[in-house]
């Protein structure tokens, strides 16, 4: 480092503590340990895998579950095997009766209850059947006659009309 480089920016204001030469040192000094640190440096390559986390792999949740799994089917199988050793040490008995009836309270009231829909749709059904109609045919034929007269009668007028403005 030349004394020239300190030149370049020179100290405004001077005192004890800004003098280039002390400063000029400590820069060297510094330059030179980084310089000293970079010939010591080597280069490293990583080329370990990176450390195995189980819990990324297993799910303990999912493990306990199978673990219930297997613990409730074993007690079974072993129920089951109880099971078929009393038959086949005991004699052969039907021990099955199916017994129960189904009973209902509420039977009756559907029973009332469905005899009620089948009145009321027998009543829709015979209202359906039977409908009357809701205006009178002969008023109707006795307007559309009228209206006829009257289309008929302004188309005479009409023609009248024209024939008399043609003479004039």
């Amino acid at each position: 480092m030349s004394s020239l480089e300190y030149l370049a920016y020179p100290v405004i204001v001077a005192n004890h503590r800004q003098s280039t030469t002390m400063k000029k040192k400590l820069d060297i000094g510094d330059y030179l340990s980084h310089k000293n640190k970079l010939e010591l440096a080597r280069p490293r390559v990583d080329n370990k895998p990176p450390r195995a986390q189980t819990h990324h792999h297993f799910k303990m949740s999912k493990i306990q579950e199978e673990q219930k799994k297997i613990g409730r089917i074993e007690r079974e199988n072993k129920q089951l095997a109880e099971r078929l050793a009393t038959i086949q040490r005991g004699t052969g008995m039907v021990d099955c009766w199916n017994e129960y009836f189904q009973r209902s309270s509420n039977r009756e009231k559907q029973n009332r209850e469905m005899v009620r829909i089948t009145v009321e749709n027998q009543g829709i059904l015979k209202r359906l059947g039977d409908p009357k109609p809701t205006y009178d045919r002969r008023k109707s034929e006795i307007d559309w006659q009228a209206c006829i007269i009257i289309l008929f009668l302004e188309t005479l007028f009409a023609t009248i009309v024209r024939l008399t403005r043609l003479r004039r």
